[in-house]
Protein backbone atom coordinates (compact mmCIF):
# COMPACT_ATOMS: atom_id res chain seq x y z
CA UNK A 1 0.00 0.00 0.00
CA UNK A 2 1.69 3.35 -1.21
CA UNK A 3 1.49 5.95 1.41
CA UNK A 4 2.28 9.88 0.95
CA UNK A 5 3.67 13.13 2.89
CA UNK A 6 2.14 15.01 5.15
CA UNK A 7 2.20 18.14 4.25
CA UNK A 8 3.05 19.75 7.39
CA UNK A 9 5.09 17.34 9.05
CA UNK A 10 6.52 15.73 6.27
CA UNK A 11 6.97 12.53 7.23
CA UNK A 12 5.59 9.64 4.67
CA UNK A 13 2.58 7.78 7.11
CA UNK A 14 -0.32 9.22 5.50
CA UNK A 15 -2.64 6.08 3.89
CA UNK A 16 -4.83 7.03 0.90
CA UNK A 17 -8.04 8.52 1.70
CA UNK A 18 -6.78 9.57 5.18
CA UNK A 19 -7.72 12.86 5.54
CA UNK A 20 -5.86 13.26 8.85
CA UNK A 21 -1.99 12.80 9.78
CA UNK A 22 -1.43 9.65 12.41
CA UNK A 23 1.83 11.33 13.36
CA UNK A 24 1.23 15.33 13.53
CA UNK A 25 -2.49 14.66 13.80
CA UNK A 26 -3.06 17.29 11.45
CA UNK A 27 -6.07 17.67 8.77
CA UNK A 28 -4.92 16.83 5.79
CA UNK A 29 -8.73 17.79 4.02
CA UNK A 30 -11.42 19.56 5.86
CA UNK A 31 -14.14 16.65 7.14
CA UNK A 32 -17.44 17.09 4.94
CA UNK A 33 -20.89 16.05 5.68
CA UNK A 34 -23.09 17.29 2.65
CA UNK A 35 -23.00 15.37 -0.15
CA UNK A 36 -21.63 12.16 1.27
CA UNK A 37 -23.13 9.03 2.03
CA UNK A 38 -24.04 6.99 5.14
CA UNK A 39 -24.92 3.66 5.29
CA UNK A 40 -27.23 1.40 7.92
CA UNK A 41 -27.42 -1.83 8.62
CA UNK A 42 -30.74 -3.23 9.88
CA UNK A 43 -30.61 -2.62 12.78
CA UNK A 44 -29.77 0.81 12.39
CA UNK A 45 -32.67 1.38 10.22
CA UNK A 46 -35.11 -0.09 12.97
CA UNK A 47 -33.04 2.41 15.34
CA UNK A 48 -33.93 5.03 13.14
CA UNK A 49 -37.50 4.27 12.38
CA UNK A 50 -37.90 3.94 16.48
CA UNK A 51 -36.23 7.66 16.94
CA UNK A 52 -38.51 9.39 14.30
CA UNK A 53 -41.83 7.95 15.74
CA UNK A 54 -40.69 8.38 19.31
CA UNK A 55 -39.72 12.04 18.24
CA UNK A 56 -43.33 12.63 16.23
CA UNK A 57 -44.92 11.36 19.82
CA UNK A 58 -43.86 13.77 21.45
CA UNK A 59 -44.17 16.53 19.36
CA UNK A 60 -48.11 15.35 18.98
CA UNK A 61 -48.58 14.99 22.40
CA UNK A 62 -46.85 18.58 23.28
CA UNK A 63 -49.35 19.73 20.73
CA UNK A 64 -52.62 18.15 22.38
CA UNK A 65 -51.08 19.35 25.96
CA UNK A 66 -50.87 23.06 24.79
CA UNK A 67 -54.37 22.91 23.07
CA UNK A 68 -56.00 21.59 26.02
CA UNK A 69 -53.94 24.41 28.29
CA UNK A 70 -51.82 22.16 30.07
CA UNK A 71 -48.78 22.66 28.96
CA UNK A 72 -47.15 25.39 31.07
CA UNK A 73 -49.64 25.58 33.85
CA UNK A 74 -52.82 23.75 35.00
CA UNK A 75 -56.12 23.70 34.22
CA UNK A 76 -59.10 23.01 36.49
CA UNK A 77 -61.80 20.74 35.78
CA UNK A 78 -64.71 21.47 33.75
CA UNK A 79 -67.98 21.71 35.47
CA UNK A 80 -71.44 21.38 33.85
CA UNK A 81 -74.02 24.15 33.05
CA UNK A 82 -76.48 24.28 36.03
CA UNK A 83 -79.48 23.16 34.59
CA UNK A 84 -82.01 25.52 32.71
CA UNK A 85 -85.10 26.56 34.46
CA UNK A 86 -88.51 23.53 33.55
CA UNK A 87 -91.33 25.11 32.30
CA UNK A 88 -93.36 23.14 34.91
CA UNK A 89 -91.63 20.55 38.00
CA UNK A 90 -93.30 20.79 40.97
CA UNK A 91 -90.32 18.35 41.98
CA UNK A 92 -86.99 19.56 43.27
CA UNK A 93 -84.26 17.69 41.23
CA UNK A 94 -81.81 16.10 43.38
CA UNK A 95 -78.87 18.36 43.48
CA UNK A 96 -75.44 17.47 41.58
CA UNK A 97 -72.73 16.45 43.90
CA UNK A 98 -69.52 18.35 43.77
CA UNK A 99 -67.20 15.35 42.10
CA UNK A 100 -69.73 14.95 39.75
CA UNK A 101 -69.54 18.26 38.79
CA UNK A 102 -65.56 18.38 38.82
CA UNK A 103 -65.59 15.26 36.12
CA UNK A 104 -67.77 16.15 33.75
CA UNK A 105 -67.03 17.96 30.65
CA UNK A 106 -67.86 21.93 29.83
CA UNK A 107 -70.69 22.26 26.88
CA UNK A 108 -68.75 25.65 25.58
CA UNK A 109 -65.25 27.38 26.12
CA UNK A 110 -65.27 30.25 28.12
CA UNK A 111 -64.57 33.57 26.87
CA UNK A 112 -61.08 34.97 27.27
CA UNK A 113 -61.04 37.67 29.63
CA UNK A 114 -59.75 40.79 28.36
CA UNK A 115 -58.50 43.25 31.26
CA UNK A 116 -59.18 47.18 30.17
CA UNK A 117 -55.65 48.82 29.67
CA UNK A 118 -54.07 50.69 32.17
CA UNK A 119 -56.05 53.89 32.72
CA UNK A 120 -56.03 56.90 35.80
CA UNK A 121 -58.42 56.12 38.99
CA UNK A 122 -61.51 57.23 39.68
CA UNK A 123 -62.28 60.56 41.65
CA UNK A 124 -61.78 59.46 45.12
CA UNK A 125 -63.99 60.25 47.71
CA UNK A 126 -63.82 62.78 50.39
CA UNK A 127 -65.17 63.33 53.69
CA UNK A 128 -68.28 65.86 53.01
CA UNK A 129 -69.32 65.84 56.42
CA UNK A 130 -70.15 63.57 60.03
CA UNK A 131 -73.21 63.10 61.49
CA UNK A 132 -73.55 61.87 65.37
CA UNK A 133 -76.58 60.41 66.64
CA UNK A 134 -77.73 58.69 70.05
CA UNK A 135 -77.61 55.49 69.30
CA UNK A 136 -75.09 53.13 67.90
CA UNK A 137 -76.38 53.02 63.95
CA UNK A 138 -77.10 49.39 63.10
CA UNK A 139 -77.58 49.83 59.19
CA UNK A 140 -78.52 52.70 56.61
CA UNK A 141 -79.18 53.38 53.04
CA UNK A 142 -79.91 55.86 50.66
CA UNK A 143 -83.20 57.28 49.12
CA UNK A 144 -83.95 57.33 45.43
CA UNK A 145 -83.88 60.53 45.04
CA UNK A 146 -80.80 61.20 47.20
CA UNK A 147 -82.25 63.96 49.16
CA UNK A 148 -82.68 61.65 52.49
CA UNK A 149 -80.70 58.68 53.77
CA UNK A 150 -82.76 56.25 56.79
CA UNK A 151 -80.73 54.72 59.61
CA UNK A 152 -81.59 51.76 61.72
CA UNK A 153 -80.66 51.86 65.16
CA UNK A 154 -79.78 50.00 68.14
CA UNK A 155 -82.41 51.29 70.13
CA UNK A 156 -85.19 49.98 67.73
CA UNK A 157 -85.90 53.21 65.92
CA UNK A 158 -85.79 53.89 62.04
CA UNK A 159 -84.53 57.63 61.68
CA UNK A 160 -84.57 59.97 58.16
CA UNK A 161 -81.99 62.66 57.63
CA UNK A 162 -81.49 65.21 55.21
CA UNK A 163 -78.35 64.27 53.17
CA UNK A 164 -77.28 68.31 52.46
CA UNK A 165 -77.61 69.25 56.29
CA UNK A 166 -77.85 65.97 58.08
CA UNK A 167 -80.81 66.82 60.22
CA UNK A 168 -83.02 64.33 61.19
CA UNK A 169 -86.32 64.96 59.43
CA UNK A 170 -88.41 62.06 61.04
CA UNK A 171 -88.28 58.91 63.88
CA UNK A 172 -90.83 55.68 63.81
CA UNK A 173 -90.35 53.09 66.69
CA UNK A 174 -90.91 50.05 65.51
CA UNK A 175 -92.23 46.71 66.79
CA UNK A 176 -88.54 44.87 67.47
CA UNK A 177 -85.34 45.33 66.91
CA UNK A 178 -84.04 44.96 63.16
CA UNK A 179 -80.78 43.55 62.07
CA UNK A 180 -80.69 45.26 58.07
CA UNK A 181 -82.56 47.26 55.94
CA UNK A 182 -83.31 46.91 52.60
CA UNK A 183 -84.89 48.94 49.81
CA UNK A 184 -87.80 48.06 47.86
CA UNK A 185 -89.89 49.58 44.69
CA UNK A 186 -92.30 52.36 45.45
CA UNK A 187 -90.02 53.98 48.03
CA UNK A 188 -90.39 51.39 50.90
CA UNK A 189 -88.17 50.22 53.32
CA UNK A 190 -88.13 46.53 55.01
CA UNK A 191 -86.71 45.90 58.25
CA UNK A 192 -85.16 42.47 59.05
CA UNK A 193 -84.69 40.13 61.71
CA UNK A 194 -87.51 41.08 63.76
CA UNK A 195 -89.22 37.94 65.10
CA UNK A 196 -92.75 39.10 65.21
CA UNK A 197 -93.12 40.15 61.57
CA UNK A 198 -91.36 42.11 58.30
CA UNK A 199 -91.87 45.71 59.17
CA UNK A 200 -92.20 47.94 56.01
CA UNK A 201 -92.38 51.41 55.88
CA UNK A 202 -93.86 53.77 53.15
CA UNK A 203 -91.14 56.66 53.37
CA UNK A 204 -93.05 59.34 51.43
CA UNK A 205 -95.95 58.68 54.06
CA UNK A 206 -93.76 58.70 56.61
CA UNK A 207 -92.43 61.85 55.75
CA UNK A 208 -95.65 63.52 55.25
CA UNK A 209 -96.13 63.58 58.77
CA UNK A 210 -99.12 60.46 58.17
CA UNK A 211 -99.50 58.29 61.84
CA UNK A 212 -97.82 54.74 62.09
CA UNK A 213 -100.74 53.26 60.83
CA UNK A 214 -100.91 54.58 57.50
CA UNK A 215 -96.95 53.98 56.52
CA UNK A 216 -96.15 51.40 59.02
CA UNK A 217 -97.18 48.17 57.63
CA UNK A 218 -96.13 44.51 59.47
CA UNK A 219 -96.16 41.59 57.14
CA UNK A 220 -96.60 38.13 58.41
CA UNK A 221 -93.25 36.95 57.65
CA UNK A 222 -91.08 36.20 61.01
CA UNK A 223 -87.21 36.65 61.49
CA UNK A 224 -87.12 37.70 57.65
CA UNK A 225 -83.18 37.33 56.92
CA UNK A 226 -83.45 38.77 53.66
CA UNK A 227 -85.46 40.35 50.76
CA UNK A 228 -85.08 40.89 46.80
CA UNK A 229 -87.08 42.17 45.03
CA UNK A 230 -87.05 41.68 40.87
CA UNK A 231 -89.44 41.86 37.66
CA UNK A 232 -91.77 44.68 36.58
CA UNK A 233 -94.27 44.93 38.34
CA UNK A 234 -92.13 44.04 41.03
CA UNK A 235 -91.89 40.70 42.68
CA UNK A 236 -91.27 40.67 46.62
CA UNK A 237 -89.64 37.96 47.48
CA UNK A 238 -88.45 37.19 51.27
CA UNK A 239 -86.74 34.60 52.94
CA UNK A 240 -86.75 33.67 56.50
CA UNK A 241 -84.93 31.70 59.01
CA UNK A 242 -87.94 30.18 60.85
CA UNK A 243 -88.60 27.50 59.24
CA UNK A 244 -86.33 27.74 56.22
CA UNK A 245 -89.31 29.09 53.90
CA UNK A 246 -89.08 31.60 51.20
CA UNK A 247 -92.28 33.55 50.93
CA UNK A 248 -93.84 35.49 47.94
CA UNK A 249 -94.93 38.95 48.59
CA UNK A 250 -97.56 39.95 45.95
CA UNK A 251 -99.55 43.49 45.22
CA UNK A 252 -99.12 46.82 46.60
CA UNK A 253 -100.36 45.45 49.91
CA UNK A 254 -97.61 42.89 50.42
CA UNK A 255 -99.69 40.02 50.70
CA UNK A 256 -98.61 36.83 50.76
CA UNK A 257 -99.66 34.49 47.84
CA UNK A 258 -97.16 31.71 47.66
CA UNK A 259 -94.33 29.89 49.71
CA UNK A 260 -91.71 27.34 49.55
CA UNK A 261 -89.93 25.00 52.60
CA UNK A 262 -86.83 23.88 52.06
CA UNK A 263 -84.66 21.18 54.45
CA UNK A 264 -81.63 23.08 54.95
CA UNK A 265 -80.88 26.46 56.38
CA UNK A 266 -81.25 30.08 54.16
CA UNK A 267 -77.94 32.01 53.60
CA UNK A 268 -79.57 34.85 51.24
CA UNK A 269 -81.37 35.09 48.03
CA UNK A 270 -80.37 37.10 44.81
CA UNK A 271 -81.83 38.25 41.98
CA UNK A 272 -80.50 36.90 38.21
CA UNK A 273 -81.64 39.27 35.25
CA UNK A 274 -82.36 37.16 32.40
CA UNK A 275 -82.90 37.56 29.05
CA UNK A 276 -85.74 34.80 29.28
CA UNK A 277 -87.00 36.61 32.54
CA UNK A 278 -86.30 37.78 36.00
CA UNK A 279 -85.10 34.73 37.85
CA UNK A 280 -84.40 34.45 41.77
CA UNK A 281 -81.41 32.55 43.72
CA UNK A 282 -82.00 31.06 46.81
CA UNK A 283 -78.15 30.06 48.32
CA UNK A 284 -78.79 26.83 50.94
CA UNK A 285 -76.24 25.43 53.14
CA UNK A 286 -75.93 21.51 53.65
CA UNK A 287 -77.32 19.38 55.11
CA UNK A 288 -73.98 19.10 57.11
CA UNK A 289 -70.77 20.62 57.37
CA UNK A 290 -69.15 18.83 55.16
CA UNK A 291 -72.07 18.49 52.52
CA UNK A 292 -72.15 20.83 49.58
CA UNK A 293 -75.21 23.22 49.79
CA UNK A 294 -77.48 24.21 47.11
CA UNK A 295 -78.40 27.38 44.76
CA UNK A 296 -81.75 26.49 43.56
CA UNK A 297 -82.94 28.84 40.93
CA UNK A 298 -86.46 29.74 39.84
CA UNK A 299 -89.22 32.01 38.59
CA UNK A 300 -90.38 34.47 41.60
CA UNK A 301 -93.04 35.43 39.24
CA UNK A 302 -94.30 31.72 38.04
CA UNK A 303 -97.90 30.30 39.09
CA UNK A 304 -97.93 28.48 41.31
CA UNK A 305 -94.67 29.39 43.45
CA UNK A 306 -91.74 27.04 43.20
CA UNK A 307 -93.56 25.10 40.52
CA UNK A 308 -90.82 25.43 38.39
CA UNK A 309 -87.27 25.43 39.86
CA UNK A 310 -83.99 23.78 39.38
CA UNK A 311 -81.42 23.17 41.61
CA UNK A 312 -77.35 23.03 41.33
CA UNK A 313 -74.76 22.41 43.93
CA UNK A 314 -70.86 22.84 44.32
CA UNK A 315 -70.18 24.96 47.11
CA UNK A 316 -70.69 24.48 50.72
CA UNK A 317 -71.70 27.73 51.78
CA UNK A 318 -72.85 29.88 48.87
CA UNK A 319 -72.93 33.74 49.61
CA UNK A 320 -73.97 36.84 46.98
CA UNK A 321 -73.02 40.01 47.62
CA UNK A 322 -75.56 42.67 46.53
CA UNK A 323 -74.93 44.49 43.25
CA UNK A 324 -76.00 47.36 42.02
CA UNK A 325 -78.29 47.13 39.10
CA UNK A 326 -76.15 49.30 36.61
CA UNK A 327 -73.70 46.89 37.76
CA UNK A 328 -74.74 43.89 36.96
CA UNK A 329 -75.45 41.25 34.29
CA UNK A 330 -76.97 38.14 33.42
CA UNK A 331 -74.37 35.94 35.35
CA UNK A 332 -74.51 36.10 39.37
CA UNK A 333 -71.41 36.28 41.15
CA UNK A 334 -71.11 33.71 44.04
CA UNK A 335 -68.35 32.93 46.85
CA UNK A 336 -67.95 29.98 48.81
CA UNK A 337 -66.33 30.72 52.61
CA UNK A 338 -65.58 27.17 53.27
CA UNK A 339 -64.02 26.93 49.95
CA UNK A 340 -62.50 29.95 49.63
CA UNK A 341 -63.75 29.92 45.93
CA UNK A 342 -65.58 32.38 43.91
CA UNK A 343 -68.12 31.80 41.01
CA UNK A 344 -69.87 33.11 38.17
CA UNK A 345 -73.55 31.41 37.66
CA UNK A 346 -75.82 31.81 35.05
CA UNK A 347 -78.70 29.54 33.64
CA UNK A 348 -78.00 27.30 30.83
CA UNK A 349 -74.13 27.82 30.75
CA UNK A 350 -70.86 26.35 32.29
CA UNK A 351 -70.09 28.14 35.76
CA UNK A 352 -66.65 29.12 36.36
CA UNK A 353 -64.78 28.32 39.42
CA UNK A 354 -61.93 30.24 40.64
CA UNK A 355 -60.01 31.00 43.92
CA UNK A 356 -61.02 33.61 46.05
CA UNK A 357 -58.24 34.48 48.52
CA UNK A 358 -58.83 33.46 52.06
CA UNK A 359 -61.98 34.12 53.86
CA UNK A 360 -63.96 35.20 51.53
CA UNK A 361 -66.92 37.77 52.60
CA UNK A 362 -68.23 39.82 49.75
CA UNK A 363 -67.02 39.13 45.76
CA UNK A 364 -68.08 41.98 42.84
CA UNK A 365 -67.68 41.59 39.42
CA UNK A 366 -65.03 43.78 37.37
CA UNK A 367 -64.60 44.80 34.40
CA UNK A 368 -62.97 42.49 31.99
CA UNK A 369 -64.41 39.38 32.93
CA UNK A 370 -62.78 39.62 36.46
CA UNK A 371 -63.86 39.74 40.33
CA UNK A 372 -62.77 41.07 42.92
CA UNK A 373 -63.10 39.61 46.47
CA UNK A 374 -62.51 40.88 49.35
CA UNK A 375 -61.31 38.73 52.64
CA UNK A 376 -61.85 39.00 56.16
CA UNK A 377 -58.02 38.74 56.43
CA UNK A 378 -57.92 42.00 55.15
CA UNK A 379 -56.93 41.60 51.52
CA UNK A 380 -58.44 42.22 48.19
CA UNK A 381 -58.27 39.81 45.56
CA UNK A 382 -58.44 40.13 42.32
CA UNK A 383 -59.44 37.27 40.06
CA UNK A 384 -59.67 36.13 36.63
CA UNK A 385 -62.22 33.90 35.75
CA UNK A 386 -61.76 32.72 32.78
CA UNK A 387 -58.10 31.24 33.64
CA UNK A 388 -58.99 30.35 36.76
CA UNK A 389 -56.40 32.01 39.17
CA UNK A 390 -55.37 34.69 40.82
CA UNK A 391 -54.29 38.00 39.46
CA UNK A 392 -53.42 40.12 42.12
CA UNK A 393 -53.87 40.85 45.82
CA UNK A 394 -54.03 44.39 47.60
CA UNK A 395 -53.73 44.96 51.08
CA UNK A 396 -56.27 46.87 52.94
CA UNK A 397 -54.48 48.21 55.92
CA UNK A 398 -57.67 46.57 58.34
CA UNK A 399 -59.75 44.17 58.91
CA UNK A 400 -62.98 44.78 56.66
CA UNK A 401 -66.78 44.60 58.14
CA UNK A 402 -68.41 45.31 54.79
CA UNK A 403 -67.96 46.38 51.53
CA UNK A 404 -70.51 47.49 48.54
CA UNK A 405 -70.06 48.32 44.76
CA UNK A 406 -70.33 51.48 43.40
CA UNK A 407 -73.43 51.54 40.71
CA UNK A 408 -70.50 52.36 37.53
CA UNK A 409 -68.58 48.98 38.61
CA UNK A 410 -65.37 50.37 38.99
CA UNK A 411 -64.87 51.58 42.65
CA UNK A 412 -65.66 49.38 45.75
CA UNK A 413 -65.89 51.13 49.15
CA UNK A 414 -64.50 48.69 52.43
CA UNK A 415 -65.43 49.50 55.77
CA UNK A 416 -62.30 48.36 58.07
CA UNK A 417 -64.09 48.26 61.23
CA UNK A 418 -62.93 45.03 62.20
CA UNK A 419 -66.15 42.78 62.48
CA UNK A 420 -69.37 43.67 64.45
CA UNK A 421 -67.84 44.49 67.93
CA UNK A 422 -64.35 45.84 66.22
CA UNK A 423 -62.81 49.22 66.61
CA UNK A 424 -61.35 50.61 63.33
CA UNK A 425 -61.91 53.70 62.04
CA UNK A 426 -61.33 54.39 58.50
CA UNK A 427 -62.94 52.92 55.16
CA UNK A 428 -60.94 52.94 51.91
CA UNK A 429 -61.87 53.25 47.96
CA UNK A 430 -60.58 50.30 45.58
CA UNK A 431 -60.43 51.28 42.01
CA UNK A 432 -58.40 51.66 39.03
CA UNK A 433 -56.03 49.47 36.73
CA UNK A 434 -54.31 48.36 38.12
CA UNK A 435 -56.25 47.49 41.02
CA UNK A 436 -55.43 49.56 44.09
CA UNK A 437 -56.67 51.64 47.05
CA UNK A 438 -57.93 55.41 45.50
CA UNK A 439 -58.50 56.54 49.26
CA UNK A 440 -57.83 56.01 52.63
CA UNK A 441 -60.70 57.95 55.07
CA UNK A 442 -61.38 58.49 58.57
CA UNK A 443 -65.36 57.68 59.00
CA UNK A 444 -65.25 56.57 63.07
CA UNK A 445 -64.44 54.37 65.62
CA UNK A 446 -66.04 50.46 64.42
CA UNK A 447 -66.89 51.61 61.35
CA UNK A 448 -68.77 48.44 59.61
CA UNK A 449 -71.26 49.03 57.27
CA UNK A 450 -71.52 51.26 53.83
CA UNK A 451 -74.16 52.07 51.28
CA UNK A 452 -73.84 54.08 48.24
CA UNK A 453 -76.48 56.65 46.20
CA UNK A 454 -78.15 55.40 43.17
CA UNK A 455 -76.02 57.74 41.01
CA UNK A 456 -72.96 56.93 42.95
CA UNK A 457 -71.66 60.30 43.90
CA UNK A 458 -72.66 59.77 47.73
CA UNK A 459 -71.96 57.29 50.07
CA UNK A 460 -72.44 56.50 53.74
CA UNK A 461 -70.53 55.07 56.34
CA UNK A 462 -71.95 53.74 60.02
CA UNK A 463 -69.49 53.64 62.90
CA UNK A 464 -70.74 51.77 65.58
CA UNK A 465 -68.76 52.64 68.54
CA UNK A 466 -68.52 56.46 67.29
CA UNK A 467 -72.10 56.70 66.73
CA UNK A 468 -71.61 58.58 63.85
CA UNK A 469 -72.36 58.38 59.95
CA UNK A 470 -70.26 59.89 57.71
CA UNK A 471 -71.30 61.06 53.96
CA UNK A 472 -68.66 60.96 51.53
CA UNK A 473 -68.99 62.34 47.89
CA UNK A 474 -66.64 62.79 44.87
CA UNK A 475 -67.32 64.62 41.90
Amino acid sequence: MSKTKCPRCGTLTIRPGATKCPSCRAWVSSPKLAGSRVQFGALGLVLLAAGLGGFGMLAGGAAVLASQGRLGGKRPPATTPPPALPTSSAALPPAASASALSSASASTAPTADTPPPAAEAPAAFAVATTIRLDAPPIDLTVADDEAMFFVLCEDGTLRAHALDSGAEKARARLPGKGTGLRRLPAGRLAVLGVSTGLPVVNTASWLSGAAPAAYLKKVDVKGALDVAASGDPPVVVVATSQGSRVVRLAGPELTADGEILFPTPIRGVAPLPSSAGARLLVLLDGRAPTEPGSVIVLDPAAKPFGGARAAWSSLLEPRASTVPPAASSERALLFDRATAKVMGFSVGAEPRLAPAGPQPIAAFPWPGDRAVVIGAAGEATLVSLERREVLATVALGGVPSSAVLSPEGRTILVALGGGPRGKGATTVALGGEPLRIVSTLQTGEGSHVVSVAPRGRLALVAAASARVVTVLRRP
